[in-house]
């Protein structure tokens, strides 16, 4: 099996911090026999230096049986032992009406918390770890409907089994396997549609426990984002490939809205205010300094040359020098830096025009959705 990367259960300094006889112990206890064969003996395991660098060598050095069920998991705690996956957790337990308090009160470290969870209330950190998998995609091609068709989370759910079979066909179709999950839920207004699906079929050279080489067969998983924005009337789309993408967009129209075009190609992002004259960026609350640090100019009378500029605020550059030219050519991409009021780094926002931009949405996603709308980087109705 190849090395696995995890970004915790590879770290010494947090296997030390977690409490492995309260709660690494209860949660590995299911898979003690394969413990067994990798040489560590569960009802030893203790909080000793032996046995946390003994631990981050099965985690990330584990043959080829190693428990698809223990991997799942190793996963979704790894992704949540933090101080976010904890606000996480604790924001699914309140939805979901699950009391934690005895569990909080314990004031345990975001590692032991998440466990701690896992162990008494498995479903919040499942459903959880589904809601945050789309945060990890930042690239979404979006599509704005054709008319103002509205559907609701319940109708939403009713029709999820048509649209994994939907779905599922096109995948066997182009060899990723019949297999689609969708798991539909509401967030911030919007409707979020997380796909898990099969990849193409992959092969790896491996060694096995005689030293014998051969090769690891498998179908890796691919997790997609969809998200359905009813306010905008826009669909969000994050997949690996472009026939994938278009396959979204035809399904979720045809199967949600009665009509496999309802969200045409079109153009849903603009760069054309960057051509006023002595353009500037408004700011929005939430944002107290935004400046242009790249710009991609497509020449008209020749459109093999493609002038790419970066710089501390180009914006500015041009207003003194005249250079870049931002009224002539056309401009096909923008990046912008925008400075949050709670501190820290600035934030990149990247505007590619028809219908893409690029961002954090888990961090100040609603703020840079209104700071793209109020330059109007974005249209929020049809034009």
């Amino acid at each position: 099996m190849p090395r696995l990367h995890f970004s915790k259960f590879s770290d010494l300094g947090f296997l030390q911090s977690v409490d492995k006889p309260r709660f690494l112990r209860p949660l590995l206890a299911p898979y003690a026999s394969y413990f067994k064969r990798q040489g560590l003996d569960l009802r030893d395991l203790g909080n000793e230096d032996e046995d946390d660098r003994r631990l981050v060598e099965i985690f990330t050095r584990p043959d080829e049986e190693m428990p698809s069920p223990l991997l799942d998991l190793l996963y979704i705690l790894d992704d949540l032992a933090d101080e976010n996956g904890h606000d996480r957790i604790l924001e699914e337990a309140k939805r979901q009406d699950v009391s934690l308090a005895d569990i909080i009160g314990e004031r345990l470290s975001p590692g032991d918390f998440a466990i701690a969870v896992q162990l008494a209330h498995p479903r919040v950190v499942r459903t959880s770890y589904e809601k945050t998998l789309y945060t990890k995609m930042r690239n979404y091609v979006e599509y704005r409907a054709k008319d103002e068709k509205h559907v609701t989370l319940a109708s939403i759910k009713r029709k999820r089994p048509t649209l994994e079979r939907e779905l599922g066909a096109w995948f066997e179709k182009n060899d990723r396997s019949s297999v689609c999950e969708i798991y539909a839920y509401e967030e911030e207004d919007e409707f979020r549609l997380e796909i898990t699906h099969g990849r193409p079929y992959r092969t790896d050279g491996s060694i096995d426990k005689s030293l014998r080489r051969s090769r690891v067969a498998y179908r890796p998983q691919k997790h997609d984002s969809v998200i359905y924005d009813p306010k905008t009337l826009i669909l969000k789309v994050s997949a690996q490939m472009l026939a994938e993408k278009e396959q979204y967009r035809l399904a979720v129209g045809k199967v949600l809205f009665g009509d496999p075009d309802h969200f045409p190609a079109s153009q849903v992002y603009s760069l054309a205010p960057l051509r006023r004259k002595n353009p500037r960026l408004a700011l929005v609350t939430g944002i107290d300094a935004a400046r242009l640090v790249e710009v991609w100019i497509q020449h008209i009378v020749d459109d093999d040359v493609l002038e790419i500029w970066r710089g501390y605020d180009l914006l500015g550059t041009a207003r003194r020098t005249g250079r870049p030219n931002l009224s002539g050519d056309t401009i096909v991409r923008a990046s912008f830096l925008c400075h949050f009021e709670g501190g820290g780094r600035p934030r990149k926002v990247e505007v590619r025009p028809p219908n893409i931009a690029v961002y954090d949405r888990a961090r100040g996603g609603p703020v840079m959705e209104r700071f793209l709308t109020t330059n109007r980087f974005q249209t929020r109705v049809k034009e």
